[in-house]
């Protein structure tokens, strides 16, 4: 069985994490699978996909690390919507990545202790869209 459906995501500013694992689950809910996989591919080149820990702090040390890594001051050759857009296209290629997964277990995700399913916006705040694929 595969079950296809999508989530809309609505982000308030740039570099921000966005906890989806609650979307997520009701749409494993909904589905009524018992044992399989869920697969998460976010349908932007400047949003990402994680399977981190929900603590603030964490998610903020990695932020600072991006922007000392990838600084809006240099001059990169993707430019036509600025530099803050390049580094969205290079931290979602080089840091993140475009999708993530998940085991269900018992009808339910099986996370580990800390760990929780992010949308990481990149660029600027919009609405994204993350593609679900519920797999038995």
């Amino acid at each position: 069985m595969v079950a296809l459906t999508k989530i809309s995501v609505p982000t308030t500013k740039p570099l921000q994490f966005v906890d989806i694992t609650d979307n997520v689950a009701r749409e494993v809910a909904a589905v009524g699978l018992d044992e399989g996989v869920v697969l998460l591919r976010s349908r932007h080149t400047t949003a990402a996909l994680t399977c981190t820990e929900g603590d603030p702090s964490i998610h903020e040390d990695c932020l600072a690390i991006l922007r000392e890594q990838l600084p809006t001051s240099r001059d990169y050759q993707h430019s036509m919507e600025g530099a803050e857009n390049a580094v969205a296209h290079l931290a979602e290629m080089m840091v993140f990545g475009e999708s993530t997964w998940a085991p269900v277990r018992n009808g339910e995700l099986d996370l580990g202790t800390w760990q929780r399913l992010f949308l990481v916006e990149l660029f600027e705040a919009r609405t994204r869209t993350v593609d679900v694929a519920i797999l038995s």
